[in-house]
């Protein structure tokens, strides 16, 4: 008798199992262990800025285990950026360090990646950018879930990053290292969009017409050409979501499950 773990679609319910657990995982998740047996392709979750997985995929994880997907989050934090490396360039690589991890434990030989905000970015420049990993040649699928594929500015705070006050920018550097390479028209984000296509990975995008950080919310549907776009109210006229929401949000997180099991099919 399979016992489906209880889904709980509440940010609030994930803020207490996260503050509980804080170096946890979501319900449903999974750990790479060598050995583990997997009856499909593994789902790897890669948070935003300054997210944890035991908050954000909170929703995700339980869905996908009662849907018959193993799910494994990663969890990336402050990688500095160099003078000749960018932080994001750091976290895709210590993403594919991670894509390869579970492909050994489990034997499978290619997995599909959930990835929110930044998250997803991050997971776009491994495919896009790395072309040299074997873990970009891994990925199947992506799915955006609000991701920052523009760029964010913070709701227009970030508009003029060069007019900030000296201490603001040295906190921003000390706590989000990569706030400048996610500013639209950063290097990063020209490498990505320069970058060949990746046509052997389907792109799905979600996003929410209320995101406070993607601002329009339609920058991320247009920055990747062939992706597949789907808007939220689109499918729940009256979900009013923003940025954070959407991961918690019945009917986004069912897109997700679609996306993924159509690349299935």
């Amino acid at each position: 008798m399979i016992i489906e773990i209880p889904v709980h679609y509440s940010r609030r319910a994930a803020l207490r199992h996260s503050a509980a657990h804080p170096r946890g995982l979501p319900p449903g998740a999974r750990r790479p262990e060598p050995g583990t047996a997997v009856s499909s392709v593994p789902v790897i979750l890669v948070h935003g800025t300054n997210g944890r997985s035991s908050c954000d995929w909170f929703t995700l994880a339980p869905l996908l285990a009662n849907h018959g997907r193993d799910a494994y989050p990663f969890d990336w934090r402050r990688a500095r950026p160099g003078p000749d490396v960018s932080a994001t360039h750091r976290h895709a690589l210590e993403l594919a360090a991670f894509v390869d991890e579970v492909r050994a434990a489990t034997g499978a030989g290619r997995v599909d990646v959930v990835g929110h905000s930044w998250g997803a970015v991050i997971a776009r420049y491994l495919v896009s950018c790395l072309p040299g990993e074997p873990a970009a040649g891994a990925v199947r699928s992506l799915v955006g879930l609000a991701p920052t594929y523009g760029g964010t500015t913070l709701h227009g705070l970030l508009r003029h990053p060069h007019r900030l006050p000296a201490n603001l920018r040295r906190w921003l550097d000390a706590k989000i290292p990569t706030w400048r390479e996610q500013l639209p028209g950063s290097a990063v984000l020209a490498a990505i969009n320069g970058a060949p296509p990746a046509p052997e990975v389907r792109f799905t995008t979600v996003v929410t017409r209320y995101d406070q950080m993607v601002t329009p919310y339609t920058a991320s549907l247009t920055a990747v050409p062939g992706a597949e776009q789907v808007v939220l109210q689109d499918h729940a006229r009256r979900a009013v979501v923003g940025h954070l929401g959407i991961l918690h949000h019945p009917a986004a997180l069912s897109q997700v499950l679609r996306a993924l099991d159509a690349v299935s099919r």
